[in-house]
């Protein structure tokens, strides 16, 4: 926003704040140590290199980066656990059927369908546990450069967390199969003539 823009939405009189400084030497140490003296003076209250907001924003991108991951595994997860309980169900609706016909309850019926799921989530959860240690120390042992370290622990609540999410996902589409069961229609299952 130019000076007139300013003036003209605020109503006020424009007084400049800031200063944008071009150093001739961009070097780090030069750049740092021109900040720190500038710092001493009473009439600057901040100052922030380009380099180091440029650093900043890297750092926040890096993190969103790693959010965006974790929404896209969570998303396959929903995708793979709702298509192979769907495939299980459209396999099996004469079986589920005639469950149905001989009296089941529609939630004995849903765990005897989504009872596979829950034990292959928690299968897929323990051997997950022992991949994801394995490939953190790999890349914790492999990746970082011999000026840098990484910190090599795993904390009980990075277990905590893989071991909740699948759970939480598995939970949630449970309803939905739940559902879908539910509008099974009997006589048009075992009708239907393969």
């Amino acid at each position: 926003m130019n000076q007139q823009e300013y003036e003209k939405a605020t109503g006020k009189k424009y007084a400049t704040n800031a200063y944008l400084v071009t150093m001739r030497k961009h070097s780090s140490t030069f750049i740092n140590r021109v900040g720190r003296k500038l710092v001493k003076s009473a009439a600057i209250e901040t100052v922030i290199s380009s380099s180091a907001s440029r650093r900043l924003l890297g750092s926040f991108t890096g993190s969103l980066n790693e959010v965006i991951f974790i929404l896209i595994s969570g998303m396959l997860a929903v995708v793979v656990i709702y298509n192979l309980t769907n495939i299980n169900v459209a396999e099996r609706i004469r079986e589920l059927s005639t469950i149905k016909v001989l009296g089941f309850y529609d939630n004995e019926t849903t765990m005897y369908i989504y009872r596979e799921t829950i034990i292959l989530s928690g299968l897929g959860i323990i051997v997950g546990f022992g991949f994801g240690w394995w490939l953190h120390h790999f890349i914790i042992t492999s990746l970082p450069p011999d000026v840098a370290m990484f910190d090599p622990n795993m904390y009980p609540m990075n277990f905590v967390f893989s071991a909740l999410i699948p759970a939480m996902i598995t939970a949630a589409l449970a309803i939905v199969v739940h559902q879908k069961i539910k509008r099974i229609n009997m006589l048009d299952a075992l009708s239907s003539i393969d």
